[in-house]
Order: structure tokens, then sequence, then C-alpha cells
């Protein structure tokens, strides 16, 4: 008895190679659902109760004020180009963003660039002439130059 070849799964792909667009949008529904179950989760099992942190020291002063993380609010503002904050901070900020965005911007140009030599080069490919891409295929054939003499 033969047996049938081995017949792959069928992906839910297009002709073009693209996934479908059911499957996207069920993956986006299921990615945004268990955010969703995740947060009310978090929310149903955190305690709005007192601190803990501060159960065991002495109230002095007006309370426990000790931690080991500053808060947001305690500090100075920055005096110096080094310290937190500062002018270098926020230039090297700006530089990185500068950075990233520009590599976006050559991606985005190269795949644009990309597409259009592929279109035209398909489209050589139809016309059916060798060599249509080459900057010289539409002139007509011109005599080798001589060599240069010594």
């Amino acid at each position: 008895m033969a047996s049938s070849p081995p017949v792959a799964p069928r992906r839910s792909t297009t002709a073009r190679g693209q996934f479908d667009r059911r499957t996207l949008w069920l993956s986006a529904l299921l990615l945004g659902g268990v955010l969703i179950v995740g947060v009310v989760a978090v929310a149903a099992t955190v305690s709005d109760g007192p601190r803990r942190d501060t159960q065991n020291q002495l109230a002095e002063n007006g309370g426990a004020k000790p931690h080991i993380i500053p808060r947001p609010d305690d500090g100075h503002a920055p005096t110096g180009a080094g310290d937190r904050g500062g002018w270098e901070q926020l230039a090297l900020m700006g530089l990185m963003t500068a950075a990233v965005v520009g590599i976006g911007l050559v991606i985005f140009r190269g795949g644009r660039k990309a597409r259009e030599n592929r279109a035209a080069w398909r489209e050589a490919g139809r016309s059916g002439v060798d060599g249509a891409l080459e900057s010289n295929a539409a002139s007509p054939a011109k005599a080798p130059s001589p060599p240069p003499g010594p």
C-alpha cells in the first residue's frame, strides 16, 4: 500500500505572502485581552492599606522619613553641567533621539528605493529585452574606445 506524500499544513497567508487580516486582528484582540486581564488582576490584588515599610520605625519629628531610594521631589535642581537633569544629559537625550529618527528615515528611504528598483526589475523582466536595466541599453551600441597609449 503506497502512502501519499506528507502535506505541509496550510498557512494563513495571502497570495502575496502576507498574513491574513483576520489573523492579525485576532492576534491584536488576544494581546489586548491578556493585557486587560493582567491589569485587572494586579488592581484586584493590590492592597491600599497603610505603608508597611514605616511600621516598625520610630515616629519622631513627624513620622518616619528615611528612604533608601530618593523620592521624585527630593533633592535639588541641577546647578552644574554634570548634575542629574543638567544640559549634558538633555543634550545626550536629544542626540540619541535624533540618531534613532535618522536611522528610521534611512531605513524608510532605503525601503522605498528598493521597492522602486524591484518594480523596475520586474518591468524589465516583462519587457523581454536583455539588459533593459543597464543605463546604455537604450542607446545604440558603440565601438569600444582604443586603449590609452604609452
